[in-house]
């Protein structure tokens, strides 16, 4: 397919690929889900809740490609391996998007060994359980994968060392993996959304930082969750597909603004 074609994202233009999404049940990772099915991908979700996997398969009803979903936690190593290994057997693996993610907010002095290290492993070295276990599947198809991470990762952000550190650790390892398997032809990137508003927001806390984070955002607005599916479906496509090792920085400029790093917690 000539590359050229594809600029456009229009319906049908992954019919017969496959996708893994983690997070699938709300937010981002429903956004996703929703608009690879609607370009006619494949999609697996996974979450650790069944009753929002299943609420966006309701959503899914009618689109042109297939959800299937099981839940799993991505921190629970031999699981998630399996999940994988099974999917990519029984469906191949064209795009992988590691979305699952999780923090909260707290100065550095307040975060106890056990809230750092629930963050770096789910932030962080789940990611790399996955993708390690997703690696002979994106081979076989000369695949994408899609981390969802910050805007302004590259900066440091108050409040949020633990996330920053484990999304700082994703970069590295998404660009030394877009150098180890470029003669796969298997593309890696980073997207990093400014605020989003989802449904998954905890307590109030969350909300007034993102409002200020919002207020700090040169263009004014939060993020959509939408404008980061339709980034995720473009970087699948054979359109996107030569660029690898790259932050994509999706949130009007926060990152060159006052932005979330100079926000208190």
């Amino acid at each position: 397919m000539n590359p050229l074609d594809t600029q456009v994202l229009r319906p049908g233009l992954h019919s017969g690929r496959s996708a893994f999404v983690s997070g699938a049940g709300s937010g981002i990772g429903r956004a996703i889900s929703l608009r690879l099915l609607a370009l006619g991908m494949d999609v697996f979700g996974t979450g650790r809740r069944a009753e929002a996997l299943a609420e966006t398969a309701e959503l899914a009803q009618g689109l042109p490609g297939s959800f299937r979903f099981e839940p799993c936690n991505v921190r629970e190593t031999e699981a998630i391996e399996n999940l994988v290994k099974r999917v990519g057997e029984a469906h191949g693996i064209n795009l992988l998007v590691n979305n699952a993610g999780g923090q909260f907010f707290a100065p550095a002095t307040g975060i106890s060994r056990k809230g750092w290290d629930a963050v770096i492993d789910v932030n962080l070295s789940a990611i790399f359980v996955v993708t390690k276990a997703a690696y002979p599947y994106l081979k076989a198809r000369q695949g994408t994968v899609v981390n969802i991470s910050l805007s302004g990762v590259d900066r440091g952000s108050m409040g949020i060392a633990h996330s920053i550190a484990a999304r700082a650790g994703v970069l590295g390892l998404m660009r030394t993996l877009a150098l180890e398997w470029a003669p796969d032809n298997i593309a890696l990137n980073c997207i990093g959304p400014g605020a989003v508003f989802t449904e998954g927001l905890a307590g109030e806390a969350a909300q007034a930082m993102l409002d200020r984070l919002v207020k700090a955002t040169p263009m004014g607005r939060a993020t959509r969750v939408e404008e980061v599916a339709e980034l995720v479906a473009f970087l699948a496509s054979p359109a996107g597909h030569l660029m690898t090792g790259q932050l994509i920085q999706l949130d009007g400029a926060a990152h060159l603004g006052s932005g979330l790093h100079m926000l208190e917690a």
